[in-house]
């Protein structure tokens, strides 16, 4: 009895023991402020001068002069079309309990679709290159529903207009908003600041031992990072942070057992220290404690991630000649430009040649489509085709296709990739028009202006005119060349400049490379 007693007490004492030691982790979110750096900069600060002819885009870290800024940017809003009309006719019944039919009442909806069309225009005295971009935004239009044919027609015949331009003002805002991120991504110095996207990991368990000093240390932290402005140097909070990271690395110290649970709280203290080293501007300190993070194998994924951001922060600071992201961003405006009135002339409809096109759904069906010469330049994550069925303008999404090929010859094929010309933040479906098909390789053309290689066997296309193509042509063109010698000595020596011409030659020669 005695040896019972004896064994349940010693059970109970290893148990509670364990149970002490739980290694729960909670996300303690705190707030960051920095400046955001552009892919493209000017460095010269004399020169971060814009011109515009619109008032609604601008460039965060640059004075706007009248005329002949080192960016100087034309933007042309084309206006808002509808398309087809159609009212269509909605039956609803209603029935008695056997389910007989006891009546019917008929309800119509108008329907139709508003797209707009915009194009910025970009010269850059600085590198002396220029560009020209078109942006499209579109929507479907339901009305309310009416009881009678007649009656759905007269409200849409006296409402045209007024529901045509709220969609002009709601899709040029869009456009607006997507040019803005977009030139502020190439050259601008745009502050930021968020309470909501970072997170250290705290325990969060009250029996744990470290418990109390664990949560002592999260709430040091928020602290100091409250205090973080876009605007101030960071040396002050690097300082109160040492003692704080001097902690989770005795917790490492005594924590150094192989169980996952010490590996768990290990983790913890490599990500923290990784992750506050990161947003105080020390990416090379954050890759050290990423690196244990990795070793202490927990959760590698993460210490992937932090170098990955950490590399990518050398990079921005390299490329920017700068070593860190908090300095004062000035943004002026001496342009004193009168007020004007704009005219918003509505773009005429879409008069160029039909072509025959098949489009190849996800599921393998085949629709016969209408397509003019001016949707086919500017395809991409959609297409608007005429229904040979029906002759409707719809809209077919990149994602639910598979191809599209012209009557004239031309291919469309979809492919994933992210597009600089469209702005993309990630890889995403699109239309592109193949240029170069082979063995190993194939060149596509998107939105007239932007060439893509993709790998055979990869799912992820390249565009040429991303940050690392336009930075370092030659290297990056060079690894597609890897398993051919000759063709890949050739592109580091300079052959080949990032053309339509000169990338098809690439491709062709490395199609044909034995």
């Amino acid at each position: 009895m005695k040896l019972t007693l004896l064994c349940f007490l010693l059970f109970t004492s290893i148990s509670t023991t364990l149970c002490a030691q739980s290694a729960n982790l909670d996300r303690e979110y705190f707030k960051v402020s920095y400046v955001n750096l552009p892919s493209h900069p000017i460095l010269e600060d004399a020169k971060r001068t814009y011109s515009s002819n619109t008032r609604s885009i601008g460039l965060s870290g640059f004075t706007k002069v009248a005329t002949n800024g080192t960016i100087d940017f034309v933007f042309n809003f084309h206006g808002t079309k509808a398309g087809e009309v159609n009212i269509e006719k909605e039956t609803v019944e209603e029935k008695d309990e056997d389910g007989k039919v006891i009546s019917t009442k008929y309800y119509y909806n108008v329907h139709t679709s508003f797209s707009s069309s915009a194009t910025l225009s970009l010269a850059n005295s600085y590198t002396e290159k220029s560009s020209s971009n078109t942006y499209q935004e579109s929507d479907n239009y339901v009305s309310s529903s009416f009881k009678s044919y007649s009656a759905a027609s007269k409200y849409y015949n006296d409402n045209r207009y007024n529901i045509r331009d709220e969609y002009r003002v709601k899709h040029r805002s869009e456009i607006e908003d997507q040019i803005y991120s977009r030139v502020n991504y190439l050259y601008g110095y745009v502050p930021y600041t968020s309470s909501n996207g970072n997170n250290f990991w705290i325990l969060g368990n009250k029996k744990h031992s470290e418990f109390g000093k664990h949560q002592e240390a999260g709430n040091g932290l928020k602290e100091i990072f409250e205090k973080m402005e876009y605007n101030q140097p960071v040396e002050t909070l690097l300082a109160e942070v040492k003692p704080i990271v001097g902690y989770f690395d005795d917790v490492v110290v005594r924590f150094n057992g192989d169980d996952k649970k010490s590996r768990k709280v290990r983790y913890a203290s490599f990500y923290n220290n990784a992750l506050l080293y990161l947003k105080l501007d020390q990416p090379e300190k954050a890759k050290e404690y990423a690196n244990k993070l990795i070793a202490n194998d927990y959760d590698k994924g993460d210490g992937k991630r932090i170098i990955a951001n950490a590399d990518k922060l050398i990079e921005e600071l390299k490329l920017n000649e700068l070593d860190t992201r908090h300095f004062e961003v000035i943004t002026e405006d001496i342009s004193d430009e009168p007020v004007v009135t704009e005219i918003i002339v509505q773009a005429p409809e879409d008069t160029s040649e039909k072509s025959i096109a098949f489009l190849i759904t996800a599921q393998n069906d085949t629709l016969q489509t209408l397509v003019t010469a001016n949707e086919l330049s500017r395809v991409s994550a959609v297409a608007n085709l005429v229904d040979s069925a029906d002759n409707e303008v719809k809209v077919f999404e990149a994602v639910n296709t598979k191809k599209m090929v012209v009557a004239s010859g031309d291919v469309f094929e979809v492919i994933n990739f992210q597009s600089s010309l469209a702005g993309d933040e990630n890889a995403s479906l699109k239309f592109a028009k193949v240029l170069v098909e082979g063995v190993k390789v194939n060149l596509y053309e998107h939105m007239t202006n932007e060439y893509v290689l993709l790998l055979n066997g990869s799912e992820e296309g390249t565009s040429t005119m991303g940050k690392n193509f336009v930075f370092g042509f030659n290297k990056e063109l060079a690894v597609f060349g890897d398993g051919c010698a000759a063709l890949k000595a050739n592109v580091e020596s300079g052959a080949f400049k990032n053309t339509k011409e000169d990338l098809t030659k690439f491709a062709k020669a490395l199609n044909s490379c034995e």
